[in-house]
């Protein structure tokens, strides 16, 4: 009796062993050791990967701050150029407004008329 006694003991301590590791699938039982071992393999593949996709996302985020900065950059250029385009634009007109209040007051009117002013406009 004694020795059933341990064979039950054996076997209760082998399937808290196999609820604990698992239960092979099939007949061709793996090690926990070799499990483990293709497991570490697994995971420094999976660590390769994800490091070089971290690289490629790194280099692609990096090109795009570059492209956002060239673009700003082109953007401060253009407004800069419409600035100074407005700039000229007010300076004309001021100054034809005063060619055409000189040419009023020339006529001896001493009015004001737009009408040089669209004439000297075109001119210009």
């Amino acid at each position: 009796m004694a020795g059933g006694a341990a064979n039950e003991a054996l076997k209760e301590r082998i399937t808290r062993l196999e609820n604990f590791v698992g239960v092979p699938e099939d007949d061709e039982a793996v090690s926990l050791s070799v499990s483990t071992e293709q497991h570490a393999i697994e995971l420094v593949d999976l660590r390769k990967i994800l490091d070089d996709f971290m690289t490629e996302t790194n280099a692609r985020v990096n090109n795009i701050i570059e492209d956002v900065m060239s673009l700003t950059d082109v953007v401060k250029i253009n407004l800069k150029s419409l600035e100074d385009e407005v700039a000229l634009v007010k300076k004309v007109d001021t100054a034809m407004a005063l060619v055409s209040l000189s040419q009023c007051q020339g006529q001896g009117g001493g009015g004001w008329s737009r009408a040089p002013l669209l004439e000297n406009r075109d001119a210009l």
